[in-house]
């Protein structure tokens, strides 16, 4: 009996022995913060953006702490800083002071004294210095199958793709529509965009754009265009994104029934979304426009209007309302067309 006792106070020892080295190790290699208030939080820094820091802890997940309210940061391995003028240091220590940012790198110099705005991010996205690019994309669906008295068919789908590099983006839009009722279509239409920007600078960018569009009720069996554009990005951030183009385009207007068109007009697009509610609800609002030059009745207008409620694992849900306005349509025709969906879709 006492080697069996002597054996379990052995085996205890042994295992709070253990569990010390353990935990005394990844004490030494977690990240650590110090806040304003006096908190310290211990964890894996990760992304910082937009004046937030996401921080990995093993007792409360991923958390965001506001930078500003960071009096120290201390990194077990040396994080990757980005200034405003895009220059790429690497730091173990960052210090907050009342007038200035204290900066120590890995060889533990003297701390760099810098302007408290001046890191723009913190371990960016590798596209954000010049290496790769970052691909994001949406896919929505909305189905609807009713029979009994009423036999109707709806389906509505629509994507996003986007491609970022540095100082490159391309955008493509797609969205189909084709409803039908006790066999009979009652709606088919389809549009595709696409647009290429560079940008000269942070904000300013120049680029080229086309779009394609058929609507078999509007009597438009295809119309097509292209042209260039320059535009102005106030925002690009994950809580609030806005940018607004403008540019000359070529139009040509292919109609089932009545006579065909070609001509110039001024494009323009308002493309924004912002989080009301951080990563729980996302505004967004989407505008192009197409006018004649030359005839100001002939106005083309496509607007989307909505909110996204992302869900879990990338799924978002959303409810939905399009406008669209054809001023060119034969006078048969309603020039306006309002469409409200609730849609259920995956995005990345």
């Amino acid at each position: 009996m006492r080697i069996f006792i002597d054996l379990n106070k052995r085996l205890a020892s042994g295992l709070s022995l253990v569990t010390a080295m353990l935990l005394a190790v990844t004490s030494l290699a977690a990240d650590e913060l110090l806040m304003k208030d006096g908190s310290r939080l211990i964890g894996k820094i990760g992304n910082q953006t937009d004046g937030t820091l996401e921080f990995e802890t093993t007792y409360a997940g991923t958390i965001k702490v506001k930078f500003d309210q960071i009096s120290e940061l201390h990194a077990d391995e040396p994080v990757k800083l980005m200034f405003k003028n895009d220059e790429l240091q690497e730091a173990t220590s960052i210090t907050r002071t009342e007038s200035a940012i204290l900066v120590t790198t890995e060889t533990g110099d003297t701390p760099e004294s810098l302007d408290r705005d001046s890191i723009a991010y913190i371990n960016p996205e590798s596209w954000r210095y010049g290496e790769g690019h970052k691909f994001t994309g949406r896919l929505n669906l909305a189905l609807k199958f009713q029979r009994g008295n009423t036999v109707s068919d709806e389906i509505d789908f629509d994507t996003q793709l986007g491609w970022r590099w540095k100082s490159d983006r391309i955008l493509v839009f797609g969205q189909l529509e084709k409803d039908s009722s006790f066999g009979d279509t009652t709606a088919e239409n389809w549009l595709a965009t696409a647009k290429y920007d560079h940008f000269q600078t942070e904000k300013f960018y120049y680029g080229v754009n086309t779009g394609f569009e058929h609507d078999k009720f509007a009597d438009l069996d295809l119309r097509s265009r292209i042209g260039p554009h320059i535009g102005y990005q106030f925002f690009e951030k994950k809580k609030m994104n806005l940018s607004t183009d403008i540019g000359l385009t070529y139009v040509d207007e292919n109609f089932i029934t009545v006579e065909d068109d070609t001509y110039m007009a001024v494009s323009w697009l308002i493309d924004f979304d912002w989080f009301i509610i951080d990563d729980h609800l996302q505004f967004y609002h989407r505008h192009n426009g197409l006018l004649s030059v030359a005839d100001a009745g002939d106005l083309v207008i496509n607007s989307w209007t909505g909110f996204r409620l992302p869900l879990i694992f990338g799924i978002v849900a959303s409810l939905e309302g399009e406008i669209n306005y054809d001023g060119g349509v034969p006078v048969t025709k309603d020039k306006t067309d309002t469409t409200y969906r609730v849609k259920l879709g995956y995005q990345w």
